[in-house]
């Protein structure tokens, strides 16, 4: 049988070939295209795999805690967590911490928001006047948002400047402004009081019925070149304002979200020991310094060594006449001073813009190194709720305003303390009232925790961290879920890149503003108690982060670890639990309403955290590889069942004789089955052979060993595809073996014009027709569903960066796969149309006879492969579009358009695949095919 197959196969080389071509591309294309798309998993696994562990694992928070946007969209904001106050027991934690599994468990205790002031030094030496005294009015402006927000303070502030010493007489007993109490040593020795013309009775209770600086009215404050403010000179002091120099002190407030951590844990989990740059760690249990009345409580402190805010101050300051300085020594009331001053703008002399970097480090600078028995006062604190958004589509929200009163500002202590509402310290006025930037639009309520006495806490900085020295984590992800996130949005559009030069938006001293700043002030949970003894509250930690021992990457025993420990956390704690590996930065669009004083609206871009998305891109990839191979091997199975039962189709006749001689039915689908096994067996081989050099011609891996799984991929795929062809051939009788292989019409009818004529042939053999058909529209059908798989890793992964890398890295070896698949169809059809001109040689050459012209006899053929290609290309799109909105859930105009172009491209292809059989068909013999005939 093998002899009188590989005979046959030498006799009918043309056709041999043919069919040797066929199973060879299919075989070869299975190879090297399964082997693309088994890379592409393995390249979305990897990118998932180095990119599927951040910090932490798991997320404990609070019972309720999530937000409408999360529940339905599994999107939380950038610094999410600075939202997050209190919730969690410290029993609770315990407990967390003895669960097995758990590597690291570190909470974090959101205190809220503290502001704290600083100043930075104008030198105005040179520029006083000669004698011993000089007035000068200092005009000052908070510029913000990248130069788009600009704040005026109210009234201005006028700097009495004297070359002669000034005490302030703080007796023991006294309290309220330094101004009333400061005194001016005259040359003669005689001392005068400044008070009276400095600050007028009553005038610092009214200065405090305004909550914002920039609503304030003008003050009178003082300098002297010899003893600056008037108190005691330390070394410390005298480094900062050196004795002989005069200076306008320009101040500035820095918004910090106070948390307290477990300094060994938080060391282990985030590095946060190696970021520190100045000072010492925290401790679990530290030593605390003490009033001699032991009433005060110190907390102890760590600070970001950065501000991480967007604020400066420009300072306008002109010098007035002479004799508006005497005044003062000559005790001219505050009213009248006032009165003199006003109408008197004076010369510019002096023009600074003070930013945020200097005025931080001298703030952080007095902040530690404090005297012994002086204490620095905690008295307020603020929690913000979370901002509200109204959605405007999938990827766009608007930020809506809030609306904090000015009770929100108040300092009851200080008040009650210092009996005024401003008092005059370091040269400098402070009010105990709202942040400058509070005047603007704030977008998150806020809810004040007051301090009963000034005497009850006191804060002292230890050390500085730089949360950019923080271990790195991939880019991709970086979670704005992580605790030290730094805050930022950047431009959504061109107008918006234009307003911020480019630059992105930053937070400032607005407490309520829109940016939300992680924690850059931290605690010890000791410190944490102590606040709490004061303030009160059972449940102090906000979150506790839990790192997982034994995982390593997103391999289903390491996913299965996490989930068991997050089910023991559920059960011991009743907590929420959020399962944070594999979640990744997503673009969100936020539309930000206007400010008040001069900022437009703009349209923002912010890193939000789209939770679990590499176990969906696992997921997703996986079935997306799976509908490839199905595809692949069912466009190089279609192809091989045509080429074959052409083959078969072709031997009727040498079948029906075959069967007349005595051949019995097993011996006749023996020897089809051998003949085209054969041709597979060679197939394959030769595919084998030339995987490895298309792979490094394509820029894909060397296939290695699997390249040989060719030989038996083409076998099985012909043996598999003469089946049915043999079957037919062995069970049909002789007699109707040697009939024509076209299906005769049932009752004469006369087709119109060449496409009814088109038609009707392509009815006469329906299953042929039929074959070439579903070669189109699998491969209209795989582009269609690719399109719409890749859309739905959008509409899922919302554009994170982690989804963005994947889509990239699979698309270009997904569209070359399905280029394949659209030229093995082309093939498929040309083949098709091909066997039906050789099985109709004779009708065609008829036609020619009876004067149709070349022409003609090309439009036939051409009219039968359009309309091929149409009932392929219109059944896979519709396949295509429904199997897409199965498995992503909505159809993007994107997908219609591309299941559209896919069908135009299948018509093309099908016309294109009809050219060489229509020229075969104007060049039939026709003389030798009527003799036959």
């Amino acid at each position: 049988m093998i002899r009188l197959a590989w005979a046959r196969l030498r006799r009918e080389l043309g056709r041999s070939l043919v069919l040797l071509a066929g199973i060879l591309v299919a075989a070869t294309g299975f190879t090297v295209l399964t082997g693309t798309a088994e890379t592409q998993r393995l390249e979305i696994v990897g990118t998932v795999g180095k990119n599927f562990r951040a910090q932490y694992d798991i997320l404990v928070r609070p019972k309720g805690s999530t937000t409408e946007l999360e529940r339905t969209r599994s999107l939380v904001r950038q610094n999410y967590l600075s939202g997050i106050f209190g919730g969690i027991t410290l029993d609770q934690y315990e407990k967390i911490k003895r669960i097995n599994g758990v590597d690291v468990a570190a909470p974090i205790g959101m205190v809220g928001y503290v502001t704290r002031g600083g100043s930075a030094s104008v030198d105005v030496t040179d520029l006083l006047h000669k004698g011993d005294r000089t007035m000068l009015r200092v005009d000052q402006t908070r510029v913000s948002d990248r130069g788009l927000t600009r704040i005026p303070y109210g009234g201005p502030l006028y700097q009495y400047v004297t070359r002669r010493p000034v005490r302030v007489d703080m007796r023991p007993g006294r309290s309220g402004d330094a101004r009333q109490f400061a005194k001016e040593t005259l040359p003669s020795g005689r001392e005068v009081a400044l008070g009276p013309s400095l600050l007028a009775p009553g005038e610092a209770e009214k200065s405090g019925e305004s909550v914002f600086p920039s609503e304030r009215e003008a003050s009178v404050g003082f300098w002297s070149t010899e003893t600056a403010d008037g108190f005691k000179m330390t070394p410390e002091r005298l480094r900062d304002v050196p004795r002989g120099r005069a200076f306008v002190q320009v101040a500035q407030e820095f918004p910090f979200m106070l948390a307290a951590v477990d300094p060994d844990a938080e060391a282990r989990l985030a590095g946060l020991d190696r970021a520190m740059v100045e000072g010492r760690y925290l401790r679990a249990r530290e030593e605390y310094r003490t009033t001699p009345d032991k009433k005060v409580k110190e907390i102890l402190l760590l600070a970001a060594a950065r501000p991480y805010v967007d604020q400066r101050e420009e300072v306008v300051i002109r010098r007035l006449p002479a004799a508006a300085a005497e005044k003062v020594v000559k005790g001219t009331p505050a009213a009248a001073l006032k009165a003199y001053l006003k109408g008197r703008d004076g010369e510019v002399i002096k023009r600074a813009t003070l930013g945020a970097d200097d005025t931080y480090a001298r703030m952080l600078d007095a902040w530690e190194i404090i005297p012994e028995n002086w204490w620095t006062p905690l008295t307020r604190y603020w929690t913000a709720g979370p901002t509200e958004y109204r959605e405007q589509g999938e990827s766009r929200l608007a930020a809506v305003p809030a609306h904090n009163g000015p009770e929100v500002w108040k300092d009851p202590a200080r008040e009650k303390a210092i009996g005024t509402a401003a008092n005059f310290f370091s040269g400098a006025e402070s009010y105990a009232s709202a942040p400058v930037g509070a005047a603007d639009v704030q977008f998150r309520p806020l809810r004040p925790t007051f301090v009963p006495d000034m005497d009850m806490l006191s804060t002292r900085v230890i050390g500085r961290f730089d949360p950019e020295k923080l271990p790195g984590f991939s880019e991709l992800a970086g979670l704005p879920m992580e605790t030290y996130q730094p805050p930022a949005a950047r431009p959504g559009d061109s107008r918006t890149e234009k307003l911020l030069g480019g630059q992105d938006l930053l937070p400032n001293d607005n407490v309520g503003g829109y940016l939300q700043t992680p924690p850059l002030l931290l605690t010890n949970l000791e410190g944490l108690g102590r606040i709490n003894s004061v303030t009160g509250g059972t449940a102090p930690l906000s979150v506790v982060r839990v790192r997982v021992a034994g995982v390593t990457g997103p391999d289903a025993v390491s996913r299965e670890r996490i989930s068991q420990v997050a089910r023991d956390i559920v059960a011991a704690t009743g907590l929420d639990v959020d399962i944070t590996i594999g979640s990744s930065p997503s673009p969100m669009t936020v539309e930000l309403p206007a400010g008040s004083y001069g900022r437009p609206a703009l349209t923002l871009e912010e890193g939000w955290v789209n939770k679990g998305v590499a176990y969906r891109i696992l997921t997703a990839a996986d079935r997306k590889s799976m509908i490839l191979f199905t595809l692949i091997l069912a466009v190089c199975g279609m192809f091989v069942v045509n080429a074959a039962s052409a083959a078969v189709r072709a031997r009727r006749v040498e079948l029906g004789v075959l069967g007349c001689l005595g051949w019995s039915r097993p011996r006749m689908f023996g020897a089809v089955l051998t003949e085209v096994g054969v041709i597979g067996l060679l197939a394959g081989g030769l595919s084998a052979a030339l995987a490895a050099p298309l792979s490094s011609w394509a820029g894909l891996p060397d296939p290695g060993v699997r390249a040989w799984l060719a030989v038996p991929a083409a076998l099985l795929l012909a043996l598999l595809a003469g089946l049915v062809p043999a079957w037919q051939a062995s069970r049909v009788p002789p007699v109707e073996a040697v009939r024509p292989a076209v299906r005769l019409p049932g009752r004469a009818r006369s087709p119109r014009g060449v496409t009814g004529l088109a038609l009707a042939g392509l009815t006469r053999a329906p299953g042929r027709a039929l074959l070439g058909a579903s070669t189109l529209t699998v491969a209209v059908f795989a582009l269609t569903l690719l399109l719409g798989v890749t859309y739905g890793f959008r509409g899922r992964v919302v554009g994170s960066l982690l989804g963005d890398a994947v889509v990239l890295q699979a698309r270009t070896a997904d569209y070359v796969a399905i280029a394949v698949m659209f030229a093995l169809a082309a093939l498929a059809l040309a083949d098709v149309l091909y066997l039906g001109i050789r099985e109709r040689d004779a009708e065609l050459a008829a036609l020619r006879a009876t004067g149709w012209s070349g022409g003609a006899m090309a439009r036939l053929i051409v009219t039968e492969g359009v309309a091929i290609g149409l009932a392929g290309a219109l059944t896979g799109a519709v396949l295509g579009l429904a199997a897409s909105l199965a498995l992503a859930g909505e159809l993007p105009v994107a997908v219609i358009a591309g299941a559209g172009a896919a069908g135009a491209l299948a018509i093309a292809l099908a016309v294109l695949a009809a050219v060489a059989p229509a020229l075969l068909a104007q060049r039939l013999p026709l003389a030798r095919l009527l003799a036959q005939e």
